[in-house]
């Protein structure tokens, strides 16, 4: 049997990081080398000084490569977005970022001067020779699950003038969608077209596969060039995209996107109650079919079980407090591996997070078990060991390594 593919995510950009000493950090980091057979560390863009040479020290001792945790369409501190290159929603108006987070607040992909910065600044550190690949994240339209009438996006001049180039007209299309969403009916097929091609052929149907294609395109064209930065450097690439049931909501293509990259991480996340986390979004379109179009709970999540291929908690309650069983991400780990001609990891959350994520052992490893057994290449400890108790880790080396070795002698 093929050694699964772990990595790591550490140390993302937090106020926290300030706070935190040095030898404490390398030791969590020497700790989990310890206790499993990780093949990359995936290491934040914004550390404290001396932290990333220190970092780099012990991944080297270790045998481990070292990657950049790299936020591609929005700011890390040194590529800082200008309020002029924001993605612009259905209503005209920019996409605010998540809280109003500047880290959320994403730039469009087909705006020249955000383009040339970003690709700019992913040439500089390419060029300075410390990573040994990148980790790309941030790769995507915001979501519009919070709010389908005013996020979703973009409709800025750039996005029409490449949109004509392809022969789109992206300000018709934008009109069909602003009378798509004028009714309930039409609300409800909008968020049903975000997770799945509708049955209907109606202009208003055809307008929003039409953003969804171009949406799709301009991620792919925009990564694929940043890639090739990194490979032009020697440099491995790999690519954080959403789970593949909510990809084409937030303009990523799995196939397309797995052509420029040596592997992709899907942000499974079942229990998580912040942005890419499974619960969020679905909670977000969930609110957007009851409250805008006006469906009894259990209709509304009828009808995103259906669009999704996958059971649903019986209602939002269960659905915030436990989300989703293991059998959805099982699901979810196949449709990856289909789509993508790469390897596919799971990025399961470990996290424990007050609001955000909190998981039992019980859950861990029947999560674990049940994407290792649908084919995933490994696992991406997500999305930071920094708020992972170390105890969990050798719940993944257990399950993943001692149940497979256990299965093979049977």
């Amino acid at each position: 049997m093929r050694m699964p593919m772990f990595m790591l995510q550490y140390l993302e950009d937090s106020p926290e990081l300030d706070r935190l000493d040095l030898q404490a950090v390398l030791e969590k980091l020497r700790r989990a080398l310890d206790c499993l057979p990780l093949r990359s560390v995936l290491i934040g863009w914004r550390l404290p000084p001396g932290w990333l040479e220190a970092c780099r020290q012990v991944c080297q001792q270790a045998g481990v490569r070292l990657l950049r945790w790299h936020p591609l369409l929005t700011g890390d501190g040194v590529f800082m977005p200008r309020p002029q290159w924001q993605t612009l929603g259905l209503d005209g108006a920019p996409i605010a970022g998540f809280g109003g987070m500047a880290e959320f607040t994403f730039v469009c992909p087909n705006h020249p001067e955000a383009a040339q910065a970003s690709l700019r600044h992913v040439e500089e550190i390419c060029a300075a020779g410390v990573y040994d690949g990148l980790f790309l994240d941030r790769i995507r339209f915001p979501s519009p699950a919070a709010d389908p009438l005013r996020h979703l996006g973009c409709f800025c001049p750039h996005c029409v003038r490449r949109a004509a180039q392809e022969g789109l007209d992206l300000q018709e299309v934008q009109q069909h969608l602003r009378r798509m969403t004028e009714t309930p009916q039409g609300r409800v097929e909008l968020v049903g077209g975000l997770l799945a091609p509708a049955v209907s052929n109606s202009p208003q149907t055809q307008a929003l596969e039409a953003l969804i294609a171009f949406r799709q395109r301009s991620v792919a064209d925009f990564v694929a060039r940043a890639a090739r930065l990194a490979k032009d450097s020697a440099m491995e690439v790999g690519l954080d995209c959403f789970s593949p049931a909510l990809t084409r909501m937030v303009g990523q293509d799995l196939t397309a996107l797995g052509g420029c990259a040596d592997w992709i991480k899907i942000m499974s996340y079942a229990h998580t109650l912040g942005p890419a986390g499974l619960p969020f979004e679905l909670l977000g379109l969930l609110d957007a079919l009851t409250g805008g179009a006006d469906l009894p709970q259990t209709d509304a999540l009828q009808l995103l079980a259906r669009a999704l291929g996958f059971a649903l908690p019986p209602d939002r309650r269960t659905l915030q407090n436990a989300g989703l069983a293991p059998q959805a991400l099982a699901e979810e780990v196949r449709r990856g591996v289909r789509a993508a001609a790469v390897p596919v990891l799971a990025g399961i959350e470990l996290v424990e997070i007050a609001a955000v994520a909190h998981l039992d052992e019980t859950g861990i490893a029947a999560d674990v078990r049940a994407v290792r057994q649908a084919g995933a290449a490994g696992v991406v400890i997500s999305w930071d060991l920094l708020h992972i108790p170390l105890r969990r880790l050798e719940i993944l080396r257990r399950v993943w390594l001692e149940d497979s070795s256990a299965e093979r002698e049977l």
